[in-house]
């Protein structure tokens, strides 16, 4: 009897295996946390692209049936045919010339500060006889985010 009290043992963890546990899920967590925040935020930034492209599409229409970029206020251009949504993270495109002619710029700004990249602002740049160029306005966004 006294052998079957000995051999028998609680069962559970001990203190040292609970720590290794904490540890690895910690060193996991530190690894994927940023990971998770930057896909999260490409998708959010996803919205910035596709209201850019749609400034874009329009002031190409634009351009062809008047002979000018929509500068400025959308809303002073007649004919412009892009009304630009209400967008959750980021302004409203506000446009302005660009440095060649005809030309313009689009910028973008994320509403809140976010993480690793702050607030950063997206601007699409349309020279002439040059593709269009996005650029960020932090340095982790632009090798992060942006298409390469």
């Amino acid at each position: 009897m006294k052998e079957a009290a000995v051999s028998r043992r609680e069962a559970g963890f001990t203190l040292i295996e609970l720590l290794v546990v904490v540890l690895i899920l910690g060193v996991l967590a530190a690894i994927a946390m940023p990971q998770y925040f930057k896909v999260v935020e490409r998708g959010k930034i996803s919205e910035a692209f596709s209201a850019l492209d749609s400034t874009r599409g329009a002031e190409e229409r634009y351009l062809s049936s008047t002979g000018n970029y929509c500068i400025g206020a959308v809303t002073a251009c007649t004919g412009f045919d892009l009304q630009i949504p209400l967008m959750k993270y980021f302004t409203p495109p506000v446009i302005v010339a660009g440095a060649g002619s005809p030309s313009w710029k689009a910028t973008v700004t994320r509403n809140s500060v976010v993480g690793t990249y702050g607030q950063y602002v997206v601007t699409v740049d349309i020279e002439p006889g040059v593709s269009p160029s996005f650029t960020c306005s932090q340095s982790n966004c632009s090798m992060d985010l942006m298409p390469q």
